[in-house]
């Protein structure tokens, strides 16, 4: 009798172990799948870009900003008040700098950084920037340039972004732009190894009158320093690759068509007039 009576239970208790352990299961499964659904919201809400300033992607834009169209795939728009400020310290508003073109109360401003051996820089001047024209006409926009040599150690680029600046000095900066495109259609790639011989071609293409004083420019120690520094600043705030750009409170990264461009623009004056 005592034997039986011990026994039943010993029965009952793997019953009872299968049954917990099923249930363990069961909640962590739950638990794993309501995790994994979590982080899918919350990458589809991230930023793509790499920058700190981009915050928020176009679609979740368009909730917080009744007043905007939605964003071109591509584009983020900023929303952190401090990352708005990190944006709007890169504004130079000189309405004498020769690296700028439009007016400097325009209601956009767009901050550009390119590197002079960059494929998709080129792909973005010779595409993009003609068709912005018209924008800056009609005074809705302001492009300042920053030169983010990324490819320095490479390609020389870093000489070529110098030979920018001295050619701003003598007020041929956007011609400059044009003419070190064109050399870098002839590349091939892009990926342009500048020299000073390429550098003063793209020079006397542009028009600089003074070549003598085009190359005390070239060499200066503060054109170097202002190269480096605009690098290191472009740098300091997450950007890693060109071209990148700052429209207002709106971040591309690479050479979006130009379509993308233009939309993000009206989106932008139309935001700034809002405000």
């Amino acid at each position: 009798m005592s034997d039986s009576r011990k026994a039943a239970p010993n029965k009952k208790k793997p019953a009872a172990v299968m049954i917990l352990t099923l249930l363990a299961i069961s909640v962590l499964v739950l638990v794993f799948f309501i995790a994994y659904y979590l982080g899918s919201n919350s990458d589809t809400a991230a930023s793509p870009s790499q920058t700190p300033a981009a915050t928020q992607s176009g679609q979740s834009a368009q909730s917080t900003e009744p007043h905007s169209q939605q964003l071109p795939e591509g584009v983020t728009a900023v929303s952190e008040e401090q990352a708005k400020k990190v944006i709007k310290s890169f504004y130079r508003n000189d309405k004498a700098d020769p690296r700028a073109i439009g007016d400097p109360k325009a209601p956009v401003t767009m901050i550009q950084f390119s590197d002079f051996s960059c494929p998709m820089c080129y792909q973005y001047e010779s595409a993009v920037f003609p068709q912005l024209k018209p924008y800056i006409d009609n005074g809705t926009l302001r492009i300042e340039f920053n030169n983010f040599s990324i490819f320095a150690s490479q390609y020389h680029s870093d000489l070529a972004a110098a030979g920018s600046i001295a050619a701003a000095k003598q007020g041929k900066f956007w011609e400059y732009v044009a003419a070190a495109t064109k050399l870098a259609a002839q590349d091939g790639n892009g990926h342009i190894s500048w020299n000073k011989e390429l550098v003063t071609q793209a020079a006397q293409a542009s028009g600089v009158g003074n070549l003598s004083r085009f190359n005390q420019d070239l060499e200066a120690d503060d054109t170097a320093t202002t190269v480096k520094n605009e690098t290191s600043a472009a740098q300091a705030v997450g950007l890693s690759g060109t071209p990148a750009f700052f429209i207002n409170d709106y971040v591309i990264t690479g050479a979006l068509p130009a379509d993308s461009f233009i939309q993000t623009i009206e989106i932008a004056a139309k935001t700034a007039k809002t405000h």
